[in-house]
């Protein structure tokens, strides 16, 4: 008798467990689509970008994903939003991003070689971006902050 109670007190958990695995893995996607096709440039800000750039495959818009999917992760850390100065930090770095994207949309109107040596400067200061979120992840508070205004000066300057 005690072995039936053991193997169904056993097959309801393993039912708890699978069922909240599902719940998370369909929530997980349903958030995850709705930002693939959202406009927003930093979650929960629109950006100026076309919206078709969220589907496209030409450079800019494939640039313009790799900002929102980077300044996401950012976003994504869970240390920054109780501290004042660190939030203070993200929100210029949100303002560096916006700046960049513009001056991607404005690179996307250009042609010949021009286009090519803006869109290689974005690529450039794209990537130190892409390079952040892992820097900020359990990095002491003063780290956090230099690397933050760092690489939003390295946007403003692309």
């Amino acid at each position: 008798m005690i072995a039936v109670v053991v193997i169904v007190m056993t097959v309801v958990v393993a039912l708890f467990i699978l069922a909240g695995a599902a719940w998370f893995a369909y929530d997980s996607d349903k958030r995850v689509r709705a930002f693939a096709r959202s406009t927003d440039l930093i979650p929960g800000k629109p950006g100026r970008a076309p919206e078709s750039w969220a589907t496209d495959n030409h450079r800019e818009a494939l640039l313009h994903r790799r900002i929102r999917y980077a300044i996401a992760d950012v976003h994504a850390n869970p240390a920054i939003p109780h501290d004042d100065e660190l939030v203070a930090a993200r929100d210029r770095l949100d303002d560096a991003v916006f700046e960049i994207d513009d001056r991607l949309i404005a690179a996307s109107e250009l042609t010949g070689d021009e286009a090519a040596e803006a869109l290689d400067s974005i690529e450039e200061a794209i990537k130190v971006l892409e390079h952040l979120p892992k820097q900020l992840w359990e990095a002491p508070k003063a780290a956090q902050l230099a690397d933050m205004d760092r690489v939003a000066r390295v946007l403003i300057n692309a």
